[in-house]
């Protein structure tokens, strides 16, 4: 995979493009942003570039070295990642590290570590890297990817060159999957659920897609219509704190949707229906809630969906979107 074949961000690849033509790459680089945006995959592109036998500002793909690196397999370049069955990368992890930085490179090219979920690294963990990166050989590169800046060691971060990812716009998304073979309808309606999330939804089974856009759609009614909301709790009842989290998130962006399907509804614009199949029963419902309130419920939910990245308490929430509901109908 080259610069060319990641989606999004170009900002971001024409920096680090540019960086790499001229040799002036950092040796230490911290990319943040949310999940699903290219941040690793961006991250190998480097280490590709930068031990490329045909290229100096990207990777040629071809080549034996971006091959082997493709494949895992190439001895300039170490992928660390939290080991199985444990929450932190652990001090052992990044002692290796330390040591291998002060090898020299196998052949041409420079050595390559990319540190997934950097923020994995409690604070003695990231002591124990912030010399090397103090004082960084000049054949080593230091790449730290993370969903979260904040988490980070300010001492950490203030030694990195700092690259913000952005979430790909539903149209970047929407095009990727057509690209890809997805039917424009389907790729539409996944986009807009994606929240720019591409790699997820790369991931997607439209079949098991669909039968969670059903279960929302099921709920979403139950709640406008003013029924009880044991359903909607029960999302949280009897789970793990992280499938409960998963399984809010994903009825949440559902019922983003759901909302503005409604607003379509009321500007007279079926042709724009991402769930066209709901047509009949969005018009039946569609006078229970007036446009401006169905606006302002796409603001809430994305404000909900913002907050769960905050370890919320998810039974009050649940509370508080049901009576959300209440009050938005058009009583």
């Amino acid at each position: 995979m080259s610069f060319r074949d990641i989606r999004g961000n170009d900002q971001v690849k024409q920096i680090l493009k540019l960086a790499l033509s001229k040799g002036r790459l950092p040796s230490s680089l911290l990319f943040f942003g949310p999940a699903g945006t290219g941040k690793l995959k961006t991250a190998l592109t480097v280490a590709k570039a930068l031990n490329c036998l045909e290229k100096a500002d990207d990777s040629c793909d071809r080549c034996d070295s971006c091959l082997r690196i493709e494949r895992g397999q190439h001895p300039n370049v170490r992928v660390i990642t939290r080991e199985k069955n444990r929450e932190q990368i652990v001090k052992e992890q990044i002692e290796e590290v330390n040591y291998l930085a002060t090898l020299r490179p196998w052949s041409r090219g420079r050595l390559v570590f990319i540190i997934d979920e950097a923020e994995r690294m409690n604070e003695t963990v990231a002591n124990s890297l912030l010399k090397t990166l103090e004082e960084p050989r000049a054949f080593a590169c230091f790449i730290l990817v993370t969903e979260d800046l904040q988490l980070i060691l300010p001492t950490i971060r203030s030694r990195c060159q700092v690259l913000r990812f952005n979430p790909l716009s539903q149209e970047e998304v929407e095009r990727a999957l057509v690209d890809r073979g997805f039917q424009t309808e389907r790729a539409r309606f996944l986009a807009q659920s994606s929240e720019g999330d591409l790699e997820s939804v790369l991931e997607t089974n439209w079949e098991e897609f669909l039968s969670e856009r059903n279960r929302a759609w099921q709920l979403f009614q139950q709640l406008l219509v003013g029924r009880e909301s044991e359903d909607f709790l029960g999302l949280l009842a009897g789970r793990a704190r992280k499938d409960a989290l998963s399984g809010f998130r994903a009825t949440l962006k559902f019922f983003s949707v759901f909302f503005r399907d409604l607003l379509v509804i009321k500007t007279g614009r079926p042709e724009l229906l991402l769930n066209p199949d709901l047509g009949p029963e969005l018009e039946k419902l569609s006078g229970l809630v007036p446009a401006d309130k169905a606006s302002l419920a796409i603001c809430q939910v994305q404000d909900y969906l913002g907050r769960l990245k905050n370890n919320p308490n998810l039974a009050i929430m649940g509370n508080e979107l049901a009576i959300f509901f209440r009050e938005i109908r058009n009583d």
